[in-house]
């Protein structure tokens, strides 16, 4: 958990409030997804390059796209909560009492 996804309220305490615990949840996951979409665009990109320098079989094309499809179905959803819960916690910091 960093700065820019844990408000700066001192009177407050993260684990007594349901919703800074639900919004550290959330951010957790959509890191988890952000670093798995990631890996996904990385193994499509493996899988063409050895396609490319070794031999491009019709499986090497199966992999590629099925791993740039699964990646890009993954990763953009996650990338909108991770600035979602970015947005969350800068308009609390600037509307806090």
């Amino acid at each position: 958990m960093d700065s820019r996804t844990q408000p700066d309220n001192s009177d407050r305490e993260p684990d007594h409030d349901p919703i800074l615990v639900k919004r550290a949840l959330i951010s957790s996951w959509a890191k988890r997804a952000t670093n798995l979409g990631y890996l996904l665009f990385g193994v499509s990109m493996v899988a063409v390059v050895w396609g490319v320098v070794v031999d491009f079989t019709p499986n090497t094309s199966r992999i590629a796209t099925t791993a740039l499809i699964s990646g890009c179905v993954v990763l953009a959803p996650a990338i909108l909560v991770q600035y979602s819960v970015k947005a969350a916690v800068r308009d609390e910091r600037e509307n806090s009492l």
